[in-house]
């Protein structure tokens, strides 16, 4: 029992003491606080920027386990800082590549089990030192996906099926036409030389309405079979998101209260060996 209280004593003296120590030294233990903040945040006007901006593009034939192959190519190359390859990827300097510090190309819908074609958006963010690049680099990310030979067979397969419908639609369109006319002329249509047809010239009507419909549609898709959609460009913004000067004002003030501290307790158990010598 009477240990139990001589312990509680103890940590009571060792806490009281502890904290007169805070006391005396506070003034010290503040200065050395914010001299480090001051210190780091100074530092973060001298220390590299990087400036993060986000490009937006619809594609119906990249996919998604697509876009991640493409991030993980380019990244290597910026890894491994090979910009002479990096550069021609992209169609941009060499000195402009170095710049770059992050490509990622991912799905609006990533992770989404059911994706419609036709709403693939995917969103291409890079990190680069130098935000002067983003135009050019964006260009140039453009042209690499568009150039692609995965990219370039599906669009000259959908330009072979929409020129090929719309030839066979067109046709088809003339024969109709044709049949219009006899019927507006009140002529009779044979299927041989002597069996006659029955037409309902309201069926051949809507039929033509309808296949040119779908001829307009097949159309429209052909002039725009450019699979990759730029929908919002990079944003160039003036501020940087690194270095994060507020976070290194914080680790500067612990970093100085710790530096602080470390030196007091080295000098206090420097005392108490001489002491003991003594």
């Amino acid at each position: 029992m009477n240990t139990k209280s001589s312990d509680e004593i103890d940590l009571q003296e060792i806490l009281i003491s502890t904290v007169k120590f805070i006391q005396s030294k506070f003034r010290i233990l503040l200065l050395s606080a914010v001299a480090g903040s001051i210190l780091l945040g100074a530092l973060s006007f001298f220390m590299p920027k990087s400036f993060v901006s986000k490009l937006i593009l619809s594609s119906d034939i990249l996919t998604e386990s697509y876009s991640e192959r493409i991030t993980e190519s380019l990244n290597n190359l910026i890894k491994e800082s090979n910009y002479k390859v990096l550069s021609t990827r992209l169609s941009i300097t060499e000195e402009q590549a170095n710049k770059i510090e992050k490509i990622e190309i991912e799905s609006a819908k990533k992770g989404s089990k059911t994706e419609k074609a036709e709403e693939s958006i995917f969103i291409i963010t890079v990190e680069v030192s130098d935000k002067s690049i983003l135009p050019k680099l964006q260009e140039g990310i453009l042209i690499y996906l568009r150039s692609n030979e995965f990219v370039k067979i599906r669009v000259q397969n959908r330009i072979t099926f929409y020129s090929s419908m719309i030839e066979k639609i067109g046709f088809e369109l003339k024969s109709l036409d044709s049949l219009k006319r006899r019927l507006f002329q009140g002529k009779a249509i044979y299927s041989s030389n002597t069996e006659m047809l029955l037409v309902d010239p309201a069926n051949v009507y809507s039929k033509i309405i309808e296949l040119s419909k779908i001829k307009v549609e097949y159309e429209n898709n052909l002039n725009i079979v450019n699979s990759i959609q730029l929908v919002e460009g990079f944003t160039v913004y003036e501020k940087p998101v690194k270095p994060h000067r507020g976070v290194l004002i914080i680790v500067g003030f612990l970093s100085g209260l710790f530096v602080s501290l470390l030196i007091m307790g080295i000098k206090w158990t420097l005392n108490q060996v001489e002491l003991s010598k003594a």
